[in-house]
């Protein structure tokens, strides 16, 4: 059971939905909330608004220097009447709401765990712990609905002129400011209360640019806006007959966070991460300029925005990535237990030692092997390859890459059936390793806590380090803790420099823990599991990696030293540059770059719940 839910919540992670265009008209109605414009403008407000003697916050709904209805609607003019003022999207379940709908609520229950759905909308995110789990669908219409953090106004993006002007109104009201593209984000840096969003979702424009060339790269490529789903960008790419590299999940927005955060990839072993394919994108800044960065234009920023995160030196609105030839992908599943296979504990751990001896081998075939280990109390140990993606592969060269393995299996006693298929082309490989995975509404379904860790190939080739590797997996699995693990390389491609964390690029393994609680556990409940998984279980594969890291976008929130173990020695400069591009820190985010010194205020002991006032320390200025 508990497996089971695991792998159906790493469809934040890797197994995620299909993105189409949205129809947002019912945001535009009365009933949902339209925007009403005035005419009259209000005078300038203060630029920041002094809380006490020792920090300065962003302005919230209720405060006095709040825009007034006639600013929002001069805004919404000046952008063409591209604002939305979003109400929670269960609203129609909750009879607080001047939205409920009986009929409406019971078709938001059938759909709640459709994510293609989550996407559309411009406020949802997938993960919505990060809202507060404010205001969920319930078959009770007396139950509590509030914002939660969900953002105050939006502004549903067609341009770089209206991101500008969404900049500098955010600046001139001192209002916080975030960015959603498709809301895949497992670490709440597209959502605030009290804020303004900028929803990059509908920049859609997708062009195959055969005989593209500037002074960093020449060859095919494609330009994509900074909507466009993981599914739409490999639809486009096998449309061409080319590979395009980029995540497991389709509902991941390929030009947001995924690039700016390095994005590990099925292909990644062959062709580098997704950071590593971009050779020129278009940004608008902090000062709302609308900038082409290339290597020569702008040579700071395409190192930056390329690997040093997400919600940070401005708002990325396309991107151009080098593709590649069109390749084969060989897909397997196999699974192997101590109750399913009728092995002991022991024999299983053997079998576990056996895996680890050929991690090397694996990554150096450009593979990418996706695979879980977890307990099942008196039931023993599983072992679970979820999708072994063999790129470039046959069959049969899958079968002599695996043989070493197999053999040793066999000579344990541990039979494995194997679930393998071939596919022509990289589209139809992904489909088949990462199919979509969309369920109902539970109103018990657990919320999972996770951390990560990169592990080098060093532990894996020697003998001393290979040892403790496994015994902290035999711990980690052996206190309850259930864990995937992505077994691939992620080398830079020769010339490339960029600010990807240093240490995915010795990495031979990227793993994820988690641990889970219920939507009624109480704070100290939650606080108890996640800062078990933030200062107990990752500390111990900290241990056996000193001086590494992990990738920001799949991370611990709560992460105690996340400058070092996400950004690694590119911090420093990183920041540099933040300070000079973006001084007011109108970009912010947990966990991004400059965003020392801030905070969330009034957060009810959950630092990383976007729920309330945004706050920045005097002392950090």
């Amino acid at each position: 059971m508990i497996l089971q839910f695991f792998f159906s919540w790493t469809c934040l992670l890797w197994i995620v939905q299909l993105v189409s265009c949205a129809d947002i008209s019912e945001f535009f109605s009365t009933r949902r909330g339209i925007l009403p414009v005035q005419d009259e403008v209000a005078p300038l407000r203060y630029i920041y608004r002094r809380q006490n003697a020792t920090e300065f916050c962003k302005i919230f709904p209720g405060d006095k220097e709040w825009p007034s209805e006639a600013e929002w609607a001069k805004l919404n003019e000046t952008i063409g009447g591209a604002l939305i003022r979003p109400v929670p999207h269960a609203a129609v379940c909750h009879e607080s709401w001047p939205q409920y709908d009986a009929e409406a609520c019971q078709e938001l229950i059938n759909t709640w765990g459709n994510y293609e759905m989550r996407v559309k909308h411009p406020t949802d995110i997938i993960y919505q712990y990060f809202q507060g789990t404010s205001c969920e669908p319930s078959t009770n219409p007396s139950t509590p609905c509030t914002r939660g953090g969900t953002p105050e106004y939006v502004v549903n993006v067609s341009s770089a002129a209206q991101i500008s002007s969404a900049i500098k109104f955010a600046k001139e009201k001192n209002v916080r400011l975030v960015v959603k593209n498709t809301g895949h984000d497992v670490s709440g840096k597209s959502t605030g209360a009290g804020s303004l969003s900028i929803w990059t979702h509908n920049l859609k424009k997708i062009e195959y640019l055969p005989d593209f060339k500037n002074d960093y790269y020449s060859g095919p490529a494609m330009r994509v806006g900074a909507g466009v789903s993981l599914y739409e960008y490999y639809t486009a790419a096998d449309v061409n007959n080319v590979t395009a590299v980029g995540g497991e999940c389709d509902t991941v927005g390929v030009a947001g966070g995924y690039l700016s955060g390095g994005g590990h990839s099925p292909s990644g072993g062959l062709f580098g991460m997704g950071a590593d394919q971009v050779v020129e994108l278009t940004a608008v800044l902090p000062d709302g300029r609308d900038v082409h960065i290339t290597s020569t234009s702008e040579p700071e920023l395409f190192w930056a925005f390329r690997g040093g995160g997400g919600s940070t030196f401005g708002v990325i609105t396309s991107v151009t990535v080098k593709v590649h030839p069109k390749i084969p992908i060989t897909v397997s599943r196999w699974a192997f237990g101590s109750s399913t296979h009728n092995i002991t504990n022991e024999t299983f751990w053997e079998a576990v030692r056996a895996y680890l001896d050929n991690i090397p081998a694996i990554a150096d075939s450009g593979s990418q092997a996706f695979s879980a280990i977890n307990s099942m109390g008196e039931l023993g140990y599983t072992f679970r390859m979820t999708s072994f993606f063999a790129a470039n592969h046959t069959v049969e060269q899958y079968d002599a890459l695996m043989k070493p393995l197999f053999d040793r299996l066999k000579v344990l006693g541990v039979e494995v059936e194997q679930n393998t298929t071939f596919h022509n082309e990289y589209y139809g490989g992904w489909s088949r390793a990462f199919p979509k995975l969309n369920g109902r509404f539970n109103e018990s379904k657990p919320v999972l806590a996770t951390g990560s860790r990169l592990i080098p190939r060093r532990n894996f080739e020697d003998p001393r380090l290979k040892n403790k590797t496994f015994e902290v997996f035999k711990e980690v699995a052996g206190m309850g803790y259930p864990f995937i693990f992505y077994t691939q390389k992620n080398e830079a491609p020769k010339g490339v420099d960029n600010a990807i964390n240093l240490a995915y690029r010795d990495s031979a393994v990227f793993l994820i823990v988690s641990a889970v609680y219920t939507k009624t556990s109480s704070i100290a409940e939650i606080n108890s599991t996640r800062n078990a998984i933030s200062n107990v279980v990752v500390p111990k594969f900290k241990a056996i990696t000193p001086g590494g890291g992990t990738y920001m976008n799949e991370a611990d929130c709560r992460e105690p030293d996340w400058q070092q173990n996400f950004f690694g020695s590119n911090y420093p400069r990183l920041l540099a540059l933040k300070k000079k591009l973006d001084p007011d820190g109108i970009f912010w985010a947990k966990t991004a770059v400059g965003s020392e010194g801030w905070y969330i205020k009034d957060d009810n002991g959950l630092p990383e719940v976007q729920t309330g006032r945004l706050c920045r320390k005097m002392l950090a200025w």
